[in-house]
């Protein structure tokens, strides 16, 4: 465009030089023609940008982070002229198309369409704006473009994703076990644990057991049952979605992931966190999961929802026992959290650190206890990955 415009203008030169020197009819009808062409296409860009139409639709505004839905887009000349150099661009902090070329440039006949199916993947839960951004239009000599917002844009909402942690993403420092010898073994009970070397065979849950992978048995009434208690920080840390969004999306999908992982495993597991007030729900089962995971797609992260607030309301809360594991689930360690987990060290609590962020030096990891465990997981890490 730049050279073509350069063209132009040594052109529009060239014409003054000759109806200076030279003159006559020739002359200034070069002239004349030099000036209005560009003008002309200068002309039909505004018009085609006041004219251009975009229709654009989506299977559903409900959507799961990572999955992907069908998105239509139809560019349409609705003119007695042909529509060229028609270019879209598309939001693309928090999604992307797939299966398109966003350089294409599309040249729309007379009261002809053009209809595009493909996939829209959205990054992170929350809600935004997706699909077409703004729409570029380039006349036929390309000596200008003009970009233009497009004014009906698609807004949906996204739920966090659930990942499901297989058996040998697993590792020791996140799995909820106890050391206590059991009580009074008498009564069944619906959950189950791993086997202990001397339980009673006779009630391993063979169907868990064929599921996991490894010998899992019922617990009993009065035994000291393996728990697992989640801490999960829900601080909004920036009023720009582009750094609040990847935060908050991986804080949820890991939180929801580990729940599932203890609830399908027949482990009692409890989410403590802080939305106006502090707030700790507990989940038995996968059943109750599926009430958890429609809360947590809802939840807001607010500036106000301070760790310190948090960590009072952790404090305040019954103690955990040595039966139980606690697993802070946290985008900065904060010296709050720091004095409660030496609180939890003194009762011979299990304690896990997962500190979400991608930039560890700024988030406290140098000032997280040598006696807890910790994994740093990225925004675009997949838990697997990082916890296998």
């Amino acid at each position: 465009m730049r050279r073509n415009r350069i063209a132009a203008l040594v052109l529009f030169v060239l014409s003054l030089i000759s109806i200076s020197f030279k003159g006559g009819p020739v002359s200034y009808g070069f002239f004349f023609f030099s000036l209005f062409v560009p003008l002309i296409s200068f002309i039909y860009t505004l018009v085609v940008y006041t004219r251009f139409k975009i229709y654009q639709e989506i299977d559903t505004r409900t959507i799961v982070a990572g999955n992907s839905t069908p998105f239509y887009f139809t560019l349409q000349n609705e003119d007695y002229f042909a529509h060229s150099g028609v270019k879209t661009g598309f939001f693309s902090d928090f999604s992307y198309i797939n299966g398109l070329d966003r350089d294409t440039e599309y040249e729309l006949m007379p009261h002809t369409g053009i209809k595009k199916e493909t996939l829209l993947v959205c990054k992170y839960r929350g809600e935004y704006e997706v699909g077409i951004k703004n729409v570029t239009v380039t006349d036929y000599l390309r000596l200008f473009s003009v970009t233009f917002k497009n004014k009906e844009t698609l807004k949906v909402q996204v739920s966090p994703r659930l990942e499901i942690l297989g058996v040998s993403e697993r590792p020791d420092m996140i799995i909820a076990s106890s050391d206590n010898p059991p009580r009074d073994k008498k009564v069944p009970d619906i959950l189950v644990r791993e086997y202990i070397p001397g339980d009673d065979v006779r009630l391993i849950n063979w169907k868990t057991t064929a599921r996991v992978g490894k010998p899992m048995v019922k617990t009993l009434t009065g035994e000291d049952t393996p728990s697992v208690r989640i801490v999960m920080d829900s601080c909004k840390y920036s009023e720009k979605p582009e750094e609040y969004l990847p935060s908050e999306n991986k804080i949820l999908e890991t939180v929801l992931a580990l729940v599932y992982y203890y609830a399908e495993n027949g482990i009692g597991v409890s989410v403590c966190m802080y939305g106006d007030r502090y707030l700790s729900r507990r989940i038995e089962g996968t059943e109750s999961f599926e009430e958890f995971y429609a809360y947590m797609s809802g939840f807001c992260f607010r500036t106000d929802n301070k760790v310190s607030q948090l960590i009072k309301g952790c404090r305040e809360d019954s103690l955990p026992s040595n039966s139980e594991s606690v697993i802070f689930v946290m985008h900065k360690w904060t010296d709050e959290a720091g004095e409660y987990s030496a609180l939890l060290s003194g009762n011979m609590v299990r304690q896990t650190l997962l500190l979400i962020t991608d930039d560890p030096e700024g988030s406290g990891v140098n000032a997280v206890p040598s006696n807890i465990g910790y994994r740093v997981v990225g925004y675009e890490d997949r838990l697997n990955e990082v916890l296998g």
